[in-house]
């Protein structure tokens, strides 16, 4: 899968090169597909703001947003020929995972591996994973947690 990462905020530093290179890392335990495409985009309060307004109706700023379009993928016609599809696009606002961070203060926890979770978090639902309920809730911090470990780990974080 290619992964695009797109940062449009100034307001907190991101360590792009490491983010471009986990969320590869990490888009490959769900798609190994070269023409499967996934936006990251970095953005401000306020635009996180209005796009939670808009698509959920909920008029704040929130952590992580994500659009799936793999419905798309899904209806192409099998032989059709070598097309790259976006699968999907994941909005972080890294001014509210920096609160986050402020918030929770889990022991060595820092804004890269919220930036991180966020991401996880975000592919989860780009492939229907959801927390509606409890059940489906526990199932998606299962696997959650269970990625940022691996990335702990393979990454040295």
């Amino acid at each position: 899968m290619k992964i695009e990462v797109i940062n449009d905020q100034d307001k907190i530093d991101i360590e792009m090169d490491m983010i471009k290179k986990i969320s590869r890392y990490i888009s490959n335990k769900f798609d190994k597909d070269p023409g499967s495409h996934l936006n990251i985009i970095f953005s401000d309060s306020k635009k996180i703001k209005e796009l939670n307004k808009k698509y959920r109706k909920v008029d704040r700023e929130t952590d992580v947003l994500s659009f799936s379009y793999i419905d798309d993928k899904e209806n192409m016609i099998p032989g059709a020929g070598p097309f790259a599809v976006t699968i999907g696009e994941i909005y972080i606002c890294p001014e509210v995972a920096d609160s986050n961070v402020s918030i929770y203060q889990k022991g060595d926890w820092n804004l890269s591996l919220e930036i991180i979770l966020l991401i996880i978090h975000g592919m989860l639902h780009i492939y229907n994973y959801d927390h509606v309920d409890e059940r489906d809730r526990m199932d998606m911090e299962r696997i959650q947690n269970s990625l940022i470990s691996d990335v702990r780990a393979h990454f040295n974080l």
